[in-house]
């Protein structure tokens, strides 16, 4: 389906609605967040009662983003909220979102307009703004104001930014092209300082968050044949972490200095368990193998 169509529906549901709930995934990063700030953004400044949830807690270094006092995590938000809309953000499905029992639980809830760039979305929405050739869901956002001729002040540059600049890994990564390059240009122009993002989240390393980097990287290995670098995070590392020194920091920084095609994170969770996070710096498509297990 041409995109044209769900930026218009998607436009009618918001401008439409008189409370917004948006939706960030677990562990929520600047992508997911920036474009859920922007959204509430956007309906605040149309009169538009709007606000964020999320399973878990906001981290601190995303405060500065409008509407995020607005994200709570208390579950009753969506099982018993008064929201007419629900707006998901960067979540291919629910489960990732952490809401899928809860949506669930409040069986006939409102229609669903779901953002998103991953070509694994599963289209859970009422309506899906889906555009796996975006660098971020903050760029499909970007391009759904543009479409529907939304002027774009310095507050929702602000969050789109974030989106962009964070889930590019800065413009490192194989996800930045001339299009997102081209957003963020426009974007800087509303008078958002690139050195700001830049200070917030590149230069913003302290020595006991590095101290903790240097052991993880300690224990990297590379397997030569399938072209896998990894390696393994314990509880202990992420006890270590301060909110400034978050895990996907090192991760951007792994994945966009190390000369292999897929990096392999393995960090120890909580219950004797094991998650396993994917990055690619080529045409690989880790997705797929992410799947068979």
């Amino acid at each position: 389906m041409d995109i044209r169509f769900a930026f218009r529906g998607a436009f009618d549901a918001l401008t439409g609605a008189k409370k917004i709930l948006t939706v960030s995934h677990r562990k929520p990063d600047g992508d997911t967040l920036g474009a859920a700030a922007a959204i509430i953004e956007f309906c605040r400044s149309r009169g538009i009662e709007a606000a964020g949830f999320c399973v878990d807690p906001v981290p601190d270094q995303y405060a500065y983003l409008p509407g995020a006092e607005s994200f709570t995590t208390d579950p009753r938000a969506i099982t018993h909220g008064d929201h007419d809309l629900l707006v998901v953000l960067d979540a291919g499905d629910l489960r990732f979102a952490g809401v899928a029992e809860l949506v669930d639980a409040a069986r006939r809830g409102p229609p669903m307009v779901c953002f998103d760039h991953h070509a694994t979305n599963e289209g859970y929405g009422d309506i899906n703004v889906i555009d796996a050739g975006a660098s971020s869901t903050a760029e499909v956002v970007y391009r759904f104001f543009e479409a529907c001729g939304v002027d774009i002040s310095r507050e929702l540059a602000v969050c789109l930014l974030t989106g962009i600049f964070t889930d590019t890994s800065y413009f490192t990564n194989p996800a930045t092209s001339s299009q997102s390059l081209e957003a963020a240009s426009r974007l800087i122009r509303r008078g958002v300082k690139l050195q700001d993002l830049t200070d917030r989240f590149i230069n913003n390393k302290s020595v006991a968050g590095l101290r903790v980097w240097g052991r993880i990287m300690s224990r990297l290995k590379y397997n030569e044949v399938l072209g896998i670098a990894s390696t393994a995070v314990f509880e202990e590392d992420s006890r270590d972490f301060s909110d400034d020194d978050r895990m996907d920091s090192l991760t951007n920084f792994l994945s966009g200095t190390l000369d292999a095609k897929v990096l392999l994170i393995l960090k120890e969770v909580p219950g004797g368990q094991v998650k396993g996070s994917f990055r690619t710096t080529g045409d690989t498509d880790v997705s797929a193998v992410a799947k068979l297990l």
